[in-house]
């Protein structure tokens, strides 16, 4: 014992340093050290099958990725509570205001706690972990194409979140049928603004809007660990509108919650999620949802060549899907 304190332990030479209990260890220290990569290593390429399936090193691995993507808790709950935005969405980009984001590795690690099972085979630590990276996939991704230039938390001046691309392909508005003449919808509703070279593309906003119904899908778990609040309230009212919204848009009920993953998220969705960024509601524009919503509901009847759009209509120029004109 007294030789062993004060140089290498005697029983070093004996000691399996390649079981799976030893390696579980070093890749739990490579994680408190923030050492992502050498986690992630340890984990999917050391460890045997049988470990790999353990839940707490799931729990491990999740937490490498998440942390690579930017989301650390301490960083997480500074932003939250720094950020004075009511804004739903300039208050989701501006919690990673100043960091660096990689959201990549949200989606990998929303992957390994997905791969746990459904919200109700999941404890309710699993289903927190996965409503924070519900809130990381929305922000980093909103942050990397919106805030990129100084990452202030806030949108860059050439943003916009209309659009597939910066010239506004397409989404637009089309030429109207004859007799009108050529441009007159294209004219009537606007033409995209010029030197947006920032954009949100269609992979983007598909994150954003399941990192909302991850949000969601585990909102009993975020409400229990942050309490009754502006930003918990926050979140439900932005859910009431993003149902009613999506569901003008498809002409049937929608929930916004059981878009859990990008893959489940439609074009519909897709288009909910611009203009709702779009809107003084919870974006970063000055549009109505409450105008938007109601417009959607007179496409049937709509009239190009003697009605015009609501002057509070979000994404002016984007084309609404399913329009027939």
């Amino acid at each position: 014992m007294t030789a062993s304190c004060s140089s290498e332990n005697v029983l070093a030479d004996f000691a399996n340093k390649d079981s799976d209990e030893a390696l579980y260890i070093d890749a739990k220290k490579a994680l408190d050290e923030m050492e992502w990569a050498t986690t992630v290593d340890i984990i999917n390429n050391q460890l045997s099958s049988t470990y790999q399936s353990r839940r707490d090193v799931k729990l491990v691995l999740a937490s490498a990725y998440a942390g690579s993507c930017g989301l650390l808790f301490a960083n997480l709950i500074q932003g939250m509570t720094n950020n004075a935005s009511s804004q739903m969405f300039r208050y989701f980009m501006g919690i990673w205001a100043g960091q660096t984001v990689n959201p990549d590795d949200c989606e990998l690690a929303i992957g390994v706690l997905q791969g746990i099972g459904t919200a109700a085979q999941r404890s309710t630590k699993e289903n927190l972990f996965l409503a924070l990276l519900g809130v990381a996939r929305m922000g980093t991704n909103m942050a990397a194409n919106l805030d990129s230039g100084d990452q202030n938390g806030s949108i860059d001046a050439d943003a916009t979140v209309c659009h597939e691309d910066a010239s506004g392909s397409l989404t637009r508005w089309p030429d109207a049928p004859n007799p009108a003449p050529p441009d007159t919808i294209r004219d009537e509703f606007g033409h995209p603004p010029l030197g947006m070279t920032k954009y949100m593309s269609s992979t983007a906003m598909k994150r954003v809007a399941s990192g909302f119904g991850l949000v969601l899908e585990n909102f009993a778990a975020l409400s229990d660990a942050l309490g009754a609040g502006t930003s918990v309230d926050a979140i439900g009212d932005l859910s009431d509108d993003c149902d009613s919204a999506l569901s003008a848009i498809a002409g049937s009920a929608v929930s916004c919650a059981t878009m859990v993953t990008p893959a489940g998220v439609s074009d519909e969705m897709v288009y909910a999620m611009r203009f709702m960024m779009d809107s003084a509601d919870f974006g970063f524009g000055t549009c109505s949802i409450d105008d938007s919503v109601a417009f959607f509901g007179t496409l049937g009847s709509y009239d190009i060549l003697t009605d015009s759009p609501p002057p509070g209509l979000c994404c002016p120029s984007t084309k609404i899907p399913g329009a027939s004109f």
